[in-house]
């Protein structure tokens, strides 16, 4: 009976156990649907992601040429040199002949070689001598990657105007930021799949997108007149003992800068030796109190306004109280009676006085507008400065006596340049710029607006009376032969920095703009000095590299000479008046 009972049980056993074998097949094949059909695209993702690499292929950075095709900035053929560190047979001694010819850290290679990755980056950016006696060497585990490295062929040249690109060459300061889009390119990928010591399987997933090319660009910039005017401004900056020296060269009728320099520079080819200070084009991105020079937008305003004309005659004490505040000249003088053009020519600040105060705030400040003086100037480079003209409404009682000869308001060097403009060609403001042309795209249409400041005659007129400041005048420095030179000096007083009001002691900017040939003005030149030592004048210090400065650029340009001083109706080395 015992035996027949468990006899009995045995089927119900087996089906116990075919049961249990049943669900546990239900179990396996309901991971396997999970796992493959479920989430089976997650993981096929994260073993396509550990067998390949997916490397990015940098682009060729645009070039960046001047107005004649010289080359400024261009991308020459360079090396990525990278390591697989589980296929490096000795990390040390590797490590130590990488070293040797990148001048590297062996060090800090061998920490590289010994991680646990598949890709490791040893140099970007090597130059192909370098790369080629690396390649030489036949390194286990060092690969190469096709690159670009940027470089500036004549170093210092338009330094802060082209600025730098980053080690991803993207760029991080002037036209290399500003155009950045165009010049950068697209960058291309590579897919390889690859086993665990990082080599290509043959016959496995590979897969390249080829970079595009960058634009190139061509600049207003003229590689020669950018070079006379940093070598001449550099002089100018050791003779006087200056702090710094910054010269503006442009076309006052459209706008495009022949060069612009700023003193002391760097070399973008080795900027991890240069100080930051020297990174800015600082006629863009430094304002100033602009002091003498503003009177010649005073003069402009006025004759404007139809309230005076160059042979106008004012009675001008020495001094004149306003508001509470005295205002003198640079020198002592006594009552005299001068014209317009005399108040211009002699720099008067007590003149200036009696013209703004003709033009009233509301007129005074309205014609300053106009110049530009309350807006930036919309050049086509990053980080413009804006300088300050206060509304009417903050203007104290002393304000409209001291606006008309350049203290209480600031600009930027290229603020005054584009104000200058409006007088120097048919009363329009243009937009001062740098792109000239896309050579791969020829056909693109670059507009620079020009808005009128003043009329034509009021400009016309203005010429004239800043023509007596170089021949009869404070500007005699400025003078070159055979043309006939308009401008306006300039000595302003620098504000203090520690937070208190006023000015700084014994510190000035000394400063010269001007425009020729007078009758026909094809060339702007605004050459200025910050804190000059043994004399603070414009007319002494800046002046003179005005005038070597303008006789290159006009010599260089083929501009002719003016008639009326070749013929000697002109002369432009008499002096009357001093310096301001």
């Amino acid at each position: 009976m015992t035996r027949a009972r468990n006899r009995a049980g045995g089927p119900g056993r087996y089906r116990f156990l075919l049961g249990v074998l049943v669900l546990m097949l239900v179990i396996v094949a309901g991971r396997l649907v999970q796992i493959q059909a479920i989430a089976g695209p997650e993981y096929s993702a994260k073993a396509a992601e550990q067998r390949t690499r997916d490397i990015t292929l940098p682009p060729s950075r645009g070039s960046i040429y001047d107005r004649e095709g010289e080359p400024l900035a261009v991308s020459m053929e360079a090396r990525t040199i990278y390591a697989t560190p589980h296929a490096v047979v000795d990390a040390t001694g590797t490590a130590q002949a990488l070293a040797k010819i990148l001048d590297g850290d062996a060090a800090q290679y061998a920490k590289a070689l010994n991680k646990d990755s598949g890709f490791v980056y040893i140099a970007r950016k090597v130059d192909m001598d370098r790369a080629t006696a690396v390649q030489r060497l036949e390194l286990k585990g060092i690969g190469f990657l096709e690159d670009s490295r940027r470089t500036y062929p004549s170093g210092e040249l338009a330094c802060q105007i082209l600025g730098f690109v980053g080690v991803d060459d993207n760029g991080l300061a002037g036209i290399e930021k500003q155009y950045d889009t165009l010049l950068a390119g697209e960058a291309g990928t590579l897919l390889a799949e690859r086993d665990p010591f990082g080599r290509i399987i043959p016959g496995g997933i590979t897969e390249q997108v080829e970079p595009t090319a960058g634009k190139n660009l061509v600049l207003t910039i003229d590689k020669d007149i950018q070079y006379e005017a940093q070598v001449l401004l550099t002089e100018a900056v050791q003779e006087w003992d200056a702090l710094s020296g910054t010269a503006i060269v442009m076309n006052p009728r459209n706008g495009e800068i022949y060069a612009m320099a700023t003193v002391p520079g760097f070399n973008p080819n080795s900027l991890s030796d240069a100080d930051p200070a020297t990174y800015r084009a600082r006629a863009i991105t430094d304002t100033y109190e602009p002091g003498s020079t503003v009177k010649s937008l005073t003069a402009a305003a006025v004759v404007d306004a139809g309230l005076f004309g160059p042979d106008s005659s004012f009675k001008l004490e020495p001094t004149i109280k306003v508001g509470g505040r005295t205002i003198s000249e640079a020198h002592n003088r006594p009552t005299v009676n001068w014209t317009l053009t005399e108040i211009v020519t002699n720099s008067s600040n007590v003149g200036a006085v009696k013209l703004g105060i003709a033009l009233g705030p509301k007129g005074l400040y309205e014609a300053f507008d106009r110049f530009g003086l309350t807006e930036k100037t919309g050049i086509d480079f990053p980080g413009e400065a804006q300088g300050w003209l206060p509304p009417v409404d903050d203007w104290s009682s002393s304000t409209i006596a001291t606006v008309p000869f350049g203290q209480g308001i600031s600009m930027t060097p290229l603020q005054l340049a584009r104000a200058l403009s409006a007088i120097a060609s048919d009363g329009q403001l243009p937009t001062p710029h740098f792109l000239m042309g896309l050579p791969e795209d020829p056909d693109a249409q670059l507009s620079w607006s020009r808005i009128r400041a003043i009329s034509e005659e009021s400009a016309a007129t203005t010429r004239e009376i800043l023509k007596a400041v170089v021949t009869e005048g404070t500007g005699s420095n400025a003078a070159v032969p055979g043309y006939d030179v308009a401008g306006k000096t300039g000595t302003a007083q620098k504000a203090r920095t520690d937070g208190y009001a006023g000015y700084a002691k014994n510190k000035y900017i000394a400063s010269f703009s001007g425009f020729l040939p007078a009758h026909d003005p094809q060339v702007l030149i605004i050459v200025s000095l910050d804190e000059p030592s043994n004399s603070i004048y414009g007319g002494t210090v800046a002046a003179p590299t005005f005038s070597k400065l303008a006789a290159f650029t006009v010599s260089h340009l083929k501009i002719p000479p003016s008639s009326s001083v070749v013929s000697g109706s002109g002369d432009q080395t008499s002096t009357v008046g001093s310096d301001e």
